[in-house]
């Protein structure tokens, strides 16, 4: 009887799979036609856009494959852990919706202090932000319109205040176009001049008088043909009314700056510095404008300048008559291997060289040498009495020009790009290249304001100045680097992402180093924290003696436990390919691989160590960790890397002789340790001839199922590639997939019933169905001229990121081409069912991390320009809000009734508050001057000497009744009008 129930059971079951294959086949979902990831038809490839074949730079990078068949499983084992059932998704299509960017990348690019220092003006690679020095505060975000200049966008090369008119701030770009805007309102923000030149090098802005009329002067050093030249130019009402070469040069002319109302301007090219001063006393327009020009050479490569001008002080008539009045010219220069020379007093020396005294006379700077890299920044103090100088050793440094002592800032959290000291010379604003800035009191050199934006890794990268002098050592890669990101289940509004020690590169053996991470609030576009992983060097002596860097570990992988008390990272280091040499082995034999658990503070969601597991997956030697993924319902986590084996970790109660051991406040410890091991190897789909080649490597990935109680692993080496369906309590293989993987594995999900598996193809796999539901081919390269740099392949990086709440999945593609850096990417947001992307987004930068907002729907995608982009369902009122600057909340405006501007007092009396005593009814009556008018309380210093001057200290009153007797002081009702 018993196998009667089961074969009709069986029937039953598949002629309930036949009736779902028929709806699935009449219905609009095209499958693609692969059996063991091979195309069996030959009809050209459908666009998913729909247009038709693009090879061209802008065609799209998605090609549907088209197919009914099934694709073959290996070893399929009929006990599943859930019966057939539909997807259980929307049919309708959700409406995205693509956010404006927020972040980028400040620009090395001098800050702007306003003269009052509370506002703090920063240059930005598409727009200028003015934030409030007191609170670090975004106040306006200016938006620019660039042109595209030789298929590249334009960008900002220098920004400088307006002399004459302080709420306006001019602004130059690349291609010479010249903006005047008003920062505290946001106006001029369509441009307002094109020079006519071919390239804009730098700006700067000082007042001339002319006649009675005192207006701003716009010097720029630009490119036309084959010259350099320094251009004075006279800017009114939008219109270039005239401009005047001052100053030609057969090289790039840089760090332009103009001082004294005028009267000199100083630059630098290459070695060369060049220095000016004017030679006419009464000027009546810009033709007038006249500047005798004198250059010598410096001993060292030119990075950086600063200029002082200062009236001359006449001691004696003998002083008097040598150097007439000409003002005193004070030159600090800081070189590519680390020196600063200071000139005092330049103009005088420079004369008497022109003397037929000068046989053995030449000028002798004073040298101050403390910097082992180039000098990025140096500045003047305002009383002249110090130079500010820093580079990348992290250190701020004060060099006392009289007692030639140094003093030191160090520890700083990157390199000093760039330094400025206020009007006043109370603060000095320094821009550090880890994306951030920060204003230092002088007196107590602490930060008052500290603004940080994305920091990390920026392709193509930006140039240093280091870079100036070849060294060894010296990692120059244009390789895109993907970006280890996560979002905690517990505050959705902090993304984690990993970051090195700035935005340059920096290399640890085996990749780009980044061992910090970093904790990014989205609300407010702030870095509440960054912590170290790894162990770093940033500020200890990290060169060797020989002169080559001391690596540092790169953080590979990051992910959040369910509830977000956990967080697991992965981190590998090698050591370089020199330093082993002489051993026997290679580099790769002594790679270093650790895995990581973290327990999350849930006060200030801090990071402790809890774990660490030395090499959790080896061979013989350390093996990379390919993939980890999280359990969606329990403290779980899976692995899988190059030994070809899935681990499972879970925690453990920590004890000691029996005894359970706590940490602080009687918290409980936990310990890690792998309670199931998997083999993944056999039964493998052989590799293709072209995938074992010099750039193959292996690859490997690993997905939990919703509930949990599957694990899906997938693995790639040089004998093929396999898909293993695992149960998770048992631990034995359910089922095995091939096909499914075309070239090396960059991502896998399971989604409801759906496997899906990113590689160079996207596959779509339902595994209760046992069918492929639909494939996406990844375009590939039709000539060696558009093979990728990076060796053949589909493409550079891709991104796989899973939405749960709207049942979606997004896929970024990255492509470029042999010899350019120019690399574009492309969004694509899938249903499991549906063969179809319901949206489309293509991005000028390429995309270097993809994931998927908890608590709400939608994805963030962040770009190597330190972008980052929302992609939300535009019926979602939960998505997440990016932080908006406080003018477009309109918080400073009155409110408007009947067009005029009502007054709303800063205090109201309400009704219902306590009736006040007779006492007080009689001090509200006799002091109350207007009752439309509502003046702070003010206090006489005699009131509190009454309170704290009545007794000795022994014989005080308790400090709660002293406590509220002050505050009763300040919070009475009585509207005192203030003096």
């Amino acid at each position: 009887m018993a196998p009667a129930v089961a074969n009709k059971r069986k029937r039953e079951l598949d002629d309930h799979n036949k009736r779902k294959r028929r709806r699935r086949q009449s219905g609009n979902i095209t499958q693609p036609e692969v059996i063991n990831g091979q195309h069996i038809n030959s009809e050209p490839f459908t666009l998913v856009n729909g247009a038709e074949n693009d090879s061209g730079p802008q065609g799209k990078m998605l090609d549907m494959v088209k197919s009914e068949t099934q694709i073959e499983a290996k070893d399929k084992h009929k006990h599943r852990s859930r019966s057939g059932k539909e997807l259980a998704f929307k049919g309708d299509s959700y409406k995205w919706r693509v956010s404006e960017p927020i972040g980028g990348r400040m620009l090395n690019i001098d800050p702007i202090l306003t003269e009052d220092e509370k506002h703090l003006i920063l240059a930005y690679n598409t727009s200028l932000q003015v934030y409030s020095a007191p609170d670090s505060l975004l106040l306006r975000k200016i938006e620019l319109v660039f042109s595209r200049i030789d298929g590249r966008q334009d960008q900002i090369v220098a920004i400088c205040p307006s002399v004459t008119n302080p709420g306006h701030v001019w602004v130059a770009t690349y291609s010479g176009s010249l903006w005047l805007i008003n920062w505290e309102t946001g106006s001029g923000s369509e441009p307002q001049v094109k020079l006519p030149c071919d390239r804009l090098y730098d700006m700067h802005v000082d007042s001339v008088q002319f006649d009675h009329d005192i207006r701003d002067v716009v010097y720029v050093s630009a490119q036309k043909g084959q010259a350099w030249h320094i251009i004075a130019c006279d800017i009114q009402n939008s219109q270039l009314v005239a401009s005047q070469p001052i100053f030609s040069f057969t090289s790039p002319i840089e760090n332009l700056r103009v001082a004294h109302l005028g009267y000199t301007f100083v630059a630098y090219a290459d070695r060369t510095v060049i220095i000016g001063s004017q030679t006419g006393e009464t000027k009546k327009e810009l033709k007038d404008l006249s500047y005798e020009a004198v250059t010598f050479d410096a001993s060292d490569e030119i990075t950086c300048l600063d200029v002082q001008v200062t009236n001359r002080v006449h001691l004696n008539r003998k002083s008097q008559r040598e150097a007439s009045d000409v003002p005193v010219i004070d030159l600090a220069i800081g070189c590519a291997r680390g020196a600063v020379f200071a000139y005092k007093d330049l103009l005088p020396e420079i004369r008497l060289l022109n003397t037929s005294k000068a046989r053995h006379h030449v000028l002798q700077p004073r040298k101050y040498h403390w910097h082992r890299k180039a000098v990025h920044a140096v500045k003047w103090s305002r009383d002249g009495n110090y130079i500010l100088s820093g580079g990348s050793e992290s250190t701020l440094v004060l060099w006392q020009l009289d007692t030639q002592k140094k003093d030191f800032l160090p520890h700083l959290s990157a390199t000093i790009e760039n330094i400025v000291v206020s009007k006043r010379g109370s603060v000095y604003a320094l821009h550090l290249d880890d994306n951030s800035a920060m204003v230092l009191s002088t007196a107590e050199m602490k930060p008052i304001t500290y603004i940080s934006g994305i920091q990390a890794l920026l392709s193509p990268q930006p140039i240093s100045k280091d870079d100036n002098v070849k060294r060894v050592g010296q990692y120059t890669s244009d390789r895109l680097t993907s970006i280890p990101a996560a979002i905690s289940p517990s505050n959705s509004s902090q993304i984690l992402l990993c970051v090195g020690n700035g935005q340059k590169l920096g290399y640890s053996g085996s990749g780009p180093s980044m061992p910090l991470i970093q904790s990014l609030d989205l609300t407010t576009m702030q870095s509440v924290s960054r912590q170290a992983l790894t162990r770093t060097n940033p500020t200890d002596v990290n060169i060797t003696s020989r002169g080559h860097p001391i690596t540092e570990p790169r953080v590979t992988r990051m992910k959040y436990s369910h509830d977000g008390r956990w967080l697991v990272t992965t981190d590998e280091w090698q050591p370089p390919s020199r330093d082993t040499n002489v051993l026997d082995g290679s580099s790769f034999d002594r790679k270093e691989t650790y895995l990581k658990f973290w327990s999350v503070s849930a006060e200030s969601e801090n990071l402790e160590l809890m774990t660490r597991i030395d090499a959790p997956h080896h061979s013989g030697h350390a093996e990379s960790v390919f993939d980890l993924a999280a359990d969606p319902n329990s403290d779980r986590f899976a692995t899988v890397g190059g030994d070809g084996i899935a681990r499972l970790w879970q925690p453990i109660i920590r004890q000691k002789d029996g005894l359970i051991i706590k940490g602080k406040k009687g918290r409980q410890l936990y310990s890690w340790n792998c309670a199931q091991s998997i083999s993944l190897h056999g039964n493998e789909t052989m590799g293709e001839p072209e995938a074992s080649n010099k750039y193959f490597r292996g690859s490997g990935a690993v997905a939990f199922s919703e509930d949990g109680s599957v694990l899906v692993c997938a693995v790639v080496h040089e004998h093929g590639s396999i898909v293993q369906v695992i149960d998770t309590e048992s631990g034995k293989i359910r089922n095995s997939l091939n096909g499914l993987i075309k070239g090396n594995i960059q991502g896998m999900s399971v989604l409801s019933t759906s496997l899906v598996v990113l590689s160079d193809a996207l596959m779509v796999y339902d595994l209760v169905l046992d069918e492929l539901q639909y494939g996406v081919q990844l375009r590939k390269a039709k000539g060696p001229e558009e093979e990728e740099a990076h060796g053949p392949g589909a493409s550079i990086m891709n991104h796989l990121a899973t939405d749960f709440h709207t049942g979606r999945f997004a896929v970024a593609v990255s492509r470029g081409k042999k010899g350019s850096t120019k690399v574009r990417s492309e969004l694509a947001i899938f249903s499991p069912d549906r063969c179809e992307p319901e949206l489309v987004q293509s991005f000028q930068n390429p995309i270097t991390s993809l994931v998927s907002l908890s608590g709400s729907s939608g994805f963030l995608v962040l770009d190597s320009a330190a972008q980052i982009w929302s992609v939300a369902d535009s019926m979602d009122t939960n998505s997440l809000v990016f932080a908006y600057p406080l003018a477009d909340l309109q918080l400073d405006q009155e409110p408007i009734i009947n067009g005029e501007v009502a007054i709303t007092p800063a205090l109201t009396l309400e009704q219902e508050d306590e009736e006040a005593s007779e006492d007080d009814m009689d001090i509200d009556m006799t002091d109350r001057v207007d009752d439309d008018a509502i003046y702070p309380a003010v206090v006489a210093p005699q009131r509190l000497t009454e309170l704290f001057d009545t007794a000795p200290s022994f014989a005080m009153p308790p400090v709660e009744e002293l406590f509220y007797q002050v505050t009763k002081l300040f919070t009475s009702k009585a509207a005192v009008p203030a003096p």
